[in-house]
């Protein structure tokens, strides 16, 4: 979930949410920024499992990025 949208969240208090300062609709990271995406999701599994008390709300702090990205997943690919 994204930032700004922090307010309206945690008046709704769910269980547990990971915040992310990503644009709307890219919640995990820009297209193809693969390293990006799988942190995001490993810190929302991380809360899964460390989250005790209900209603928390973590935010993610690394920024959002921007790159050529599909290059180096297609080079990737070609290894």
């Amino acid at each position: 979930m994204s930032k700004v949208f922090k307010d309206r969240t945690a008046a709704m208090n769910p269980a547990r949410i990971l915040l992310t300062p990503h644009p709307m609709g890219r919640p995990l990271s820009a297209p193809f920024d693969v390293e990006k995406q799988r942190d995001v999701l490993k810190a929302g599994l991380s809360l899964l499992e460390t989250a005790t008390d209900g209603g928390t709300i973590v935010e993610y702090e690394m920024p959002y990025r921007t790159g050529p990205f599909a290059d180096s997943v297609a080079d990737s690919l070609d290894t």
